[in-house]
């Protein structure tokens, strides 16, 4: 009955009430699909970037293959935010993405009937793509490719050539690669390939530039210096730097340093010859003596035969002596030999550059310099810190002069707001609008509802008409008073509220 009401209700609405009724009912289902459909919406992130075409080919095969959402801009392939790291171990466990190139996985799979020239085409392929892809994982290198050539070994050669290699890189924009980085590169192609020396291996850009000069032994000497010499000044600059911004505070100092290394290596060796200290080097004697006449007889048989006469001897001539003395003296000499190691510091200049003070004028900072007294002191300091050698040539400057900005603005890390604000707007953005749609859409209608309609006349007439005669006659004799009052009752407990409408119209319209 109550619906039948809300129907009687609306008709008598006017036209512009009953657009208004549509157009609030549109605009809130048209809201809470909106905000329904937002809240299941999927939220997608990077799976991986910058995959070339075979392994981005393979990427998007195999998320097809696992039946996983997935949306591609670019090179750069996105899946739902709840998969990124499910999906990315279960890829890793397949060895997919490969990075570019096939490796040693080109022989998991067993191959009948391969012939050896196959196999080593394979193995050298393999190889190659092991290569790029270490190469690859270096912070300044984007792309990477490998070349070997490696000479067939035969049994009737007199000599056989060594295998060389050509590696071509692609680095990634605003990164270089030094010349230690370079050298490493060289190291690893020509450490992994049997026969080779760093001699074999050629590394170039993408631009055809010739990057691997550094297997020169001079070049690489003098790319060592160069190192340690920055290193050196920057050793200085630091320890000046931090003493200095403990004084005057932070942001206010400005320290450089120039330093000239001597990297040559000397050896001295020195011979010195003492006159007045004279000693022996070698003493020799020799002594000989000769005493009285030697006794003897005939020589033979019969002279020393038992029973016979001594022989006499016959006379012989005096006692002879003999003796030989030498010494050799030399003049004392003491040998030294001193090496200097390379890397003595030659001379050393330092300049500083201190901000001075400031005092408040108005809307400005009016610059105040520092007493010549302070700058001196702060000069003395620096020489102290540095082992200042005047005959060395050393040179110390102290300088005061206003700074741009006193202390450097610290960039802010930048927070992905996105990834906080999102998750806490899906639980309160439908709570919000269906508090608004509440107050503004669904209370509105109630009370448009609840509202009476003024009938117009003629309305008021048709409907009087439709109720019984008793209740729009105004005269009524007496003998049916009880009779009228019966079917009013009656009337008003059949409609209750369509009889409380026609009592309000009466009133409103005396």
């Amino acid at each position: 009955m109550a619906l039948e009401d809300l129907f009687e209700q609306i008709k008598l609405w006017p036209l512009k009430r009953k657009i208004t009724f549509v157009l609030v009912i549109l605009i809130s289902f048209g809201l809470m699909w909106g905000i329904v459909a937002w809240s299941d919406r999927v939220e997608y992130q990077v799976l991986f970037s910058n995959l070339g075409p075979q392994d981005a080919g393979n990427v998007v095969g195999k998320l097809k293959e696992m039946k996983i959402p997935f949306r591609v801009e670019g090179n750069v392939i996105f899946v739902p935010s709840t998969k990124v790291y499910e999906t990315r171990l279960d890829l890793a466990a397949q060895g997919i993405p490969q990075g570019g190139g096939i490796g040693f996985e080109l022989f998991d799979k067993a191959q009948i009937g391969v012939t050896e020239f196959v196999q080593r085409l394979n193995y050298r392929r393999a190889l190659q793509g092991e290569l790029a892809r270490t190469i690859k994982d270096l912070s300044e290198v984007d792309e990477a490719r490998v070349h070997i050539a490696i000479p067939e070994r035969t049994i009737f050669a007199d000599r056989s050539d060594r295998p060389t290699a050509s590696v071509v890189l692609k680095v990634k924009p605003g990164r270089v690669l030094n010349q230690n980085q370079i050298g490493g590169i060289v190291h690893l192609v020509s450490s992994s390939i049997e026969g080779m020396t760093p001699y074999d291996v050629s590394v170039i850009d993408n631009m055809g530039n010739l990057l691997s000069k550094s297997t020169d032994l001079n070049v690489a000497a003098d790319s060592m210096q160069l190192d340690y010499q920055k290193s050196l000044e920057k050793d200085y600059e630091s320890r000046l730097q931090s003493m200095m911004e403990g004084i005057v505070g932070r942001g206010k100092a400005i320290v450089r340093v120039a330093a000239k290394i001597d990297f040559t290596q000397t050896e001295k060796t020195e011979e010195r010859f003492d006159p007045d200290t004279i000693a022996v080097r070698s003493e020799q004697r020799s002594q000989e003596k000769t005493t009285g006449p030697a006794s003897g007889g005939i020589p033979g048989v019969m002279s020393n035969q038992p029973g016979q006469p001594p022989a006499q001897s016959a006379a012989t001539g005096p006692m002879s002596q003999k003796q030989t003395e030498s010494i050799s003296y030399e003049v004392s000499r003491s040998v030294s030999k001193t090496v200097r190691p390379k890397g003595d510091i030659k001379t050393i200049s330092v300049a500083v550059l201190i901000d001075g003070t400031y005092k408040k004028e108005g809307d400005k900072n009016v610059f105040v310099p520092r007493p010549e007294a302070e700058l001196k002191k702060y000069d003395d300091l620096v020489r102290a810190a540095i082992g200042f050698n005047q005959e060395r040539g050393d040179q110390v400057t102290v300088q005061n002069v206003p700074f741009e900005a006193t202390v450097e603005d610290m960039v802010p890390e930048k927070t992905d707001i996105l990834k906080i604000v999102l998750p806490i707007l899906k639980l309160f953005v439908p709570l919000v609008v269906a508090l608004l749609l509440i107050m503004f859409a669904i209370k509105p209608i109630v009370e448009i509802l609840k509202a009476p309609i003024k009938l117009a006349p003629r309305a008021r007439v048709a409907q009087y008409e439709e109720e019984p005669e008793v209740i729009r006659s105004t005269e009524m004799p007496e003998r049916q008073e009880k009779q009228m009052k019966e079917q009013i009752t009656e009337a008003v407990k059949r409609d209750p509220r369509k009889s409380a409408m026609i009592l309000k119209d009466w009133m409103s319209s005396e």
